[in-house]
This record gives structure tokens, C-alpha cells and sequence, in this order.
């Protein structure tokens, strides 16, 4: 009971921390939205290029594939147990993710990008992503430690993650990859490549949550195009590209996996609330698959090809066949995932989202007469709507002591400062007359950041407030010192003597009212 608690805990932590990282997709979205709508300010980092590379970035590799990780996990949980050092292990494995997507945001941010459309951030960033699979892999081992006798899909797992983080490398590499070829040239066997990775996952969700131990049938749908979707790539890599004909084949594999999902959820004896989720996932994933056969056919191919209509395609597959996908693997474990107005906000945003970008891409191909700017503002509108979702997670206070207030203002004006500064100063600095390198004044704002993080340290752990509170309280000291010595010597202008000031400011504040004040009245 004690590892299961722990193990609880432990989904629920994580779950709620890296959908951090899903709002910022979100947000950096919403701003990209607009910056459509042509409303956007010449800042170094806030361009529409970034923007855009970020939100696809975060939402292909951020939340999403880091949760559904999690599913071997826990359905080995359900079925043997936890394994308390493979949960260790499987910490670590999220942290390193966690470093991997702050290093990816980053280097987008300041416009590292590789120019494609589904993996834009910087070659180099995979070894990350790599190292992380390695920890992935000893907790998996660590986990099936517990079994008597390993099932299939354990072994399959096994043998699917030792060559992960390899292949990753190989087909990510730009040199000898497969990245710019399947992205640049025609991507039907990319697109049954995708439809099939997502297929094992529906299986096993459906094994997680069903009440007894569901058998899957009619196997031989997934066994087919699993077999000669292998058999296009090796062509590809060995033979050559694909004709149109041979990939108009290929693609219509993909239509076997309509009575595939039909057959294994009528099978399934699932709780109602993953039930429902489970159905939304397979309804948008089976509607892309048609429609993405439709869009396929010749005659209309190069007419969507590229335009907002395959933009709202792509919102369907990821932002509600994926993500409801993942919302039916936590909804029994995380409760505010079963409350149904933010489901159904998040929903109706998406499919607002869908709706107005395929006006657009019909409008784009000359079958409609809108112009695609209106469609453009609604999609804004249902974009801030989806972040609805996100404040489910968000637990405010009615009461907060002094210490707690002062540890609040510290996190918002450092934690939230400097990420408004590395956003906006290259276009603020110049309004002021300030010189603007745009070098080292990042590190300098991530420093900032940092100070309101270890402030947000001690507001969530009343333990360790006091020493955590003092080391902000040092750090500024010493950062307010070195303003002020810039700022004196000229070398600086009057920004680092308002820092200074600034940093000052909250040293006194804490001095005064909170050090040592009840250790020193006792006595």
C-alpha cells in the first residue's frame, strides 16, 4: 500500500508540473495567433518565426509524449505492483525531460531553430532527450523485475525502448536521417507511420483501464499495415522514394484501423469517466485518419497542401486524439481531470480552433469567400479558451501569513520579472535609451528568474522557508552591490542603479520585518 500511495503521488506531481510546460504551448500559440493578425513588437525573441517553432515544439514533445511515457508504468502498477527503486529511476528520467525542454524553449527562444515543421529545435538537443532514455530504460527493467513470467507486450516495450534512444539519433541527424526527407517529400507513409505508433498505445490504454483482463481481437488489421508500412520505409531508405501510386496505397491502410478501434472499444469494460475520453480520442483520431485520406486524393491534394486546413487537421490529431488519449490514462488517478467543465472548455476551444482554420484553408483554396483575418481572431478567441483547462490545476490560498506574502512578491517580481524581461527587453531597453546587447544581459535575466524560483522554493516548503528566504536575501545583497558598483563607475547606466534600488528594497523589507524576529524575542 505504501509504494502504491507513493507511486500516486508521484503521477500526480509530475502530471500537474509539466503541464506547465502544455500552457506555455499554449500561450506562445495564442501569440502566435495574433502575430498573424499582424499585430507583433520587434523583440529578439517574440518574433512569429520563434513562436511558432516554440508552440509546435512544446506540443509535440513537451506534456504530451512525457505523460504517455508513463504507460507501461502504470499498467505494470495495475498488474504486479510498483518497484520502489525503478520509480528512482524513473524521476530522474522525467527530470532530465524537464532540462531537455527548458534548453529546447530556450534556444527557440533565441531562435536556434532547424526550419521544419515538426522538429525545429537544434540536432544536438536529441543526445539530451537520448541520455533521459537511458534512466527511462533501467526503471522499465527495475519494474519488470516484479513479474514471474513477462507478458508480450512487456517484452515488445523492452525491445522498443533499448533501440530508442539510438534511433532517435539516426533519424533526427540531419546528415544521414530520415527527418527532411519524410517532412519535404510526400508523406503518406509517414502519415501511416504516425496513425501506427498510436495504435500499440490505444491497446494498452484500453489494458490499463479495463476492469478485467481485455483480450484484443481482429489483430490481423494492425498486423498488416504494421508489416508493409516497415516494408515502404525499408524502399525508401534502400530502393528509393515512393511512386504516387505505391503511396496512395500505403495510405489507405490506414483505414483498417476503423473497425480495429470499433472492435477492441465495444470489447472493453471501462469506468465511465475514461470511457468517455477514451471515445472523444478515438472519434478525433478516426475522423483525421478519413479526412486525411480525403485530403490524399489527387485531385484535391495540392489544393490543402500546406494551408490552414491541414493546420486544423493537425489540431484534431494532437490536441484531441492524443490528448484525450492521455486524459483516459490519468482520469482515474488525477481528479480534477473528471471535472467536466474544463474538459469541455478545452473541447469546445479545440473544435472552435478546427473549425475556423478549415473556413480558412477552404477559403485559402478558393471554395469559400471569408477572409482568412477573421478566421484568425477567432482562432485567438478559442485559443484562450482552451487555457481554461489549465486552471483546474491551480490551488489559491484564502490565507497567507506575512513570510508567505513577502515569498509571493519575491516569486512574482524575479520569477515572473525576468521571464517578462528575457520576452520583452530587447523591445523595451531602446523605449528608455538603454543599449541592448542582447548577450549578456540573458544571463543576467536568468539569474533573475532563478531568484524568484528559490523564492517559490520556500513558499511551497515551510520546512526549509527560512534558510531558502535567506539565500534570496544574500544573493540580492550581493547582486544590488555589483549594480551599484557598474552604475558608480559609469559602466552601466541608470537600469543597474534601479536594480539596485529595487534589490535593496527587498533585503531591508526582510531585515526589518522577518530576520531572526522570533528567534531574537524569545531570548
Amino acid at each position: 500500500m505504501e509504494n502504491y500511495n507513493n507511486f500516486n503521488v508521484f503521477i500526480n506531481k509530475h502530471f500537474k508540473i509539466s503541464i506547465a510546460f502544455f500552457a506555455l504551448g499554449i500561450f506562445f500559440g495564442i501569440i502566435y495567433s495574433i502575430n498573424l493578425l499582424g499585430y507583433s513588437i520587434n523583440s529578439e525573441t517574440l518574433n512569429p518565426a520563434n513562436m511558432r517553432a516554440i508552440h509546435i515544439s512544446l506540443m509535440l514533445y513537451g506534456f504530451i509524449p512525457l505523460m504517455l511515457s508513463y504507460l507501461p508504468f502504470l499498467l505494470i502498477n495495475k498488474e504486479v505492483g510498483v518497484d520502489k527503486e525503478g520509480l528512482r529511476y524513473l524521476n530522474l528520467y522525467t527530470i532530465f525531460w524537464y532540462i531537455f525542454l527548458v534548453f529546447m524553449v530556450i534556444s527557440l527562444l533565441l531562435g536556434k531553430n532547424r526550419g521544419l515543421a515538426f522538429y525545429d529545435f537544434a540536432y544536438e538537443l536529441n543526445f539530451l532527450l537520448a541520455f533521459a532514455g537511458i534512466f527511462y530504460i533501467i526503471a522499465l527493467y527495475k519494474f519488470i523485475r516484479l513479474y514471474k513470467t513477462l507478458p508480450l507486450w512487456i517484452k515488445v516495450c523492452l525491445r522498443v525502448v533499448v533501440i530508442a534512444p539510438i534511433a532517435l539519433l539516426i533519424l533526427m541527424n540531419p546528415i544521414i536521417g530520415q527527418v527532411e526527407s519524410t517532412v519535404t517529400g510526400p508523406h503518406g507513409d509517414n502519415t501511416l507511420g504516425m496513425s501506427l505508433a498510436l495504435i500499440p498505445i490505444y491497446y494498452l490504454i484500453i489494458k490499463l483501464l479495463d476492469k478485467g483482463e481485455f483480450t484484443a481481437r481482429w489483430n490481423i488489421l494492425w498486423i498488416a499495415p504494421t508489416v508493409l508500412y516497415f516494408a515502404s520505409v525499408l524502399h525508401r531508405i534502400v530502393i528509393g522514394p515512393l511512386s504516387y501510386n505505391q503511396e496512395w496505397f500505403f495510405q489507405y491502410l490506414t483505414l483498417l484501423y476503423i473497425p480495429l478501434l470499433y472492435r477492441w472499444f465495444k470489447d472493453s469494460d471501462i469506468a465511465p469517466y475514461a470511457k468517455k475520453a477514451l471515445l472523444i480520442s478515438i472519434i478525433a483520431f478516426l475522423f483525421v485518419d478519413i479526412e486525411g485520406n480525403i485530403i490524399f486524393i489527387p485531385e484535391i491534394r495540392w489544393i490543402f497542401h500546406r494551408n490552414d486546413l491541414i493546420v486544423a487537421h493537425a489540431h484534431v490529431a494532437m490536441g484531441i486524439a492524443v490528448f484525450f488519449m492521455l486524459i483516459a490514462m490519468f482520469i482515474n488517478s488525477i481528479k480534477e481531470l473528471q471535472k467536466d467543465f474544463y474538459l469541455n472548455a478545452y473541447l469546445f476551444a479545440l473544435l472552435g480552433i478546427f473549425t475556423v482554420l478549415s473556413i480558412s484553408g477552404l477559403t485559402q483554396a478558393g471554395v469559400l469567400n471569408i477572409t482568412s483575418e477573421t478566421m484568425w481572431i477567432f482562432r485567438s478567441i478559442f485559443g484562450c479558451f482552451a487555457l481554461i483547462f489549465i486552471t483546474a490545476f491551480i490551488k489559491i490560498k484564502k490565507d497567507y501569513t506575512s513570510i508567505e506574502i513577502y515569498n509571493i512578491a519575491g516569486s512574482l517580481s524575479d520569477g515572473l520579472g525576468g521571464i517578462f524581461l528575457i520576452l520583452l527587453a530587447s523591445f523595451i531597453y531602446p523605449l528608455f535609451g538603454f543599449t541592448f546587447n542582447g548577450i549578456y544581459e540573458y544571463v543576467v535575466f536568468t539569474f533573475v528568474c532563478m531568484t524568484g524560483v528559490i523564492h517559490y522554493m520556500a513558499l511551497k516548503n515551510p520546512s526549509s522557508r527560512i534558510v531558502l528566504t535567506n539565500i534570496t536575501v544574500i544573493i540580492r545583497v550581493f547582486a544590488s552591490s555589483m549594480f551599484f558598483a557598474l552604475y558608480i563607475s559609469q559602466k552601466l547606466g541608470f537600469e543597474a542603479l534601479a536594480i539596485c534600488l529595487f534589490d535593496l528594497a527587498f533585503v531591508f523589507i526582510y531585515l526589518i520585518f522577518f530576520y531572526q524576529k522570533e528567534s531574537l524575542c524569545k531570548n
